[in-house]
């Protein structure tokens, strides 16, 4: 068999030292290719992760924020809490034809003596809620509750009706506490019986406050409401001229006395006819 001549030779072997190489290359470029491949499958099982977490997260933050503006709207007109959410403050402003109403329980310090403070409590809230329940049917807004007094209004958006919506709320109000007792009241007792006062006129109002925020109304009109109150008899409603005047059937009360109220003397009342 006849030799390669020599430069052939050479030629051969320099060919096979590169396919040795180039198939060396080649497993590290695939070893390299494998390598990224599950680097990528890492880095998007990681991303698929934080995808998850951060939709999680951004449940759970739409959850607190519900909760919050329900809370908020619980404790304050949605105009206002509005106005608060888009604006970090409140303008106070002055309503000339508002209506305020008054509503507490007859002898409710003695009963608040006698009565375990968790019992009390539950029997307030009973009430309350469904005061809450009557005045958002009747666009009235809940301004708070001192005690055993609830204090309401309506008219804050110049609603003319506005004293309309209270005595009907008023009636219903009534209609409640001396036919409903509540689960935690003693059956063999007497149920409780409850007062309201209603006035109309101008008042202020504003948000009070900076940790613990509170919706407020105040001014005469108020003030008057709440001499009224004091004034009216169990489980009846008074109101002031001012009331009888700005409402669709003034005729449908009558004058039932008088109330002395500070700084303004002696003011009229009247109940339905």
């Amino acid at each position: 068999m006849t030799n390669q001549p020599a430069p052939l030779n050479k030629e051969l072997s320099r060919l096979k030292r590169r396919l040795a190489k180039s198939d060396m290359r080649r497993v590290e470029l695939e070893h390299l290719i494998d390598t990224g491949q599950s680097f990528q499958r890492s880095v998007l099982a990681q991303v698929e992760r934080a995808k998850a977490e951060l939709q999680k997260l951004n449940e759970k933050l739409q959850q607190e924020q519900a909760r919050s503006d329900r809370l908020l709207r619980s404790i304050m007109p949605n105009s206002i809490a509005d106005e608060l959410k888009q604006q970090n403050g409140v303008t106070p402003r002055r309503c000339e034809n508002a209506t305020v109403m008054f509503a507490d329980f007859v002898g409710f310090t003695a009963k608040s003596e006698t009565l375990d403070p968790l019992v009390l409590l539950r029997i307030l809230d009973h009430y309350y809620s469904e005061f809450d329940r009557i005045t958002a049917r009747h666009r009235i807004e809940k301004v708070k509750t001192i005690g055993d007094a609830y204090m309401c209004v309506a008219g804050l958006d110049d609603d003319p009706a506005s004293p309309d919506h209270v005595i009907a709320a008023a009636h219903e109000f009534v209609q409640f506490v001396a036919q409903v007792r509540p689960p935690s009241l003693d059956p063999q007792g007497p149920l409780w019986q409850i007062r309201i006062g209603i006035n109309s006129g101008p008042v202020s109002t504003g948000v009070i406050g900076q940790d613990r925020l509170s919706f407020d109304v105040w001014g005469d009109t108020v003030n008057i409401a709440s001499r009224i109150v004091s004034a009216s008899h169990p489980n009846e409603i008074r109101l002031s001229r001012s009331t009888v005047e700005m409402m669709t059937n003034p005729s449908s009360f009558e004058a039932c006395g008088r109330v002395n109220a500070k700084g303004r003397g002696m003011i009229e009342l009247f109940c339905p006819a």
